[in-house]
């Protein structure tokens, strides 16, 4: 177990058996997840942002610009280079600071592969050192993989059904902990002396994204579609 949230690095072996390294995200990070946004299929985008057309540039430093307390994030690499393919943040709500607003992002071709979930179940382990006790989410209800990814995690879950929207709550306290490390979809491994081995990125189920919600989460989202 990391003693900080800002010293979580490992590797994950996803369900075909991959390997991907996770760590914490970071400012240096910002060309490369903007280069993971862009590669986005058009679908991907729009489960995202509810745009087709977000500001990929002002969704890569939200990502990247993180304080490891109010806002924090997690990347996903492959390949002797650490080409990002998965993201996953979440940023603290000032007026009920027990609770944050999480996104996701997964590149096309990773998806169906348990990287959703694992960056989310390993995003929850942070925030709940962090003294975070509810992730919040708003997903396209459509966008069923994503509302899976959630259950997965096993973690309490709660979702709302709104005109056009799903709600969701992810309960992470230290009374909602997860029903079974198996319903993790991927294995932590102790981070080894170098990087990953980078595997064939076979292409799965769409996935979807999450983005985050709540007053703040649509400015975000207002100023990412402009």
């Amino acid at each position: 177990m990391a003693t900080h949230p800002g010293d979580r690095e490992l590797n994950a072996v996803l369900r075909d058996g991959s390997t991907v390294h996770v760590c914490p995200a970071k400012p240096a990070d910002a060309p490369a997840v903007r280069l993971l946004l862009r590669g986005l299929s058009d679908r991907s985008r729009w489960l995202r942002f509810f745009s087709a057309c977000p500001d990929l540039a002002t969704a890569a430093r939200w990502a990247t610009e993180v304080d490891n307390d109010r806002r924090y994030g997690l990347v996903a690499t492959v390949g002797g280079h650490g080409q990002i393919v998965g993201h996953a943040g979440l940023e603290r709500e000032s007026d009920r600071p027990e609770r944050a607003e999480v996104a996701l992002e997964v590149a096309d071709a990773m998806q169906g592969r348990g990287l959703g979930t694992a960056l989310l179940c390993q995003l929850a382990e942070a925030a709940n050192q962090l003294g975070i006790q509810v992730l919040d989410a708003e997903v396209l209800p459509e966008n069923r993989q994503m509302l899976r990814v959630f259950r997965d995690c096993g973690y309490p879950v709660k979702v709302r059904s709104r005109p056009g929207v799903e709600l969701v709550e992810l309960q992470i306290g230290p009374a909602a902990q997860p029903r079974s490390r198996r319903s993790r979809r991927a294995r932590r491994h102790d981070r080894g002396p170098g990087p990953p081995a980078n595997r064939r990125a076979d292409h799965g189920k769409p996935l979807g994204h999450a983005r985050v919600k709540g007053r703040r989460g649509r400015r975000l989202v207002s100023e990412i579609a402009r």
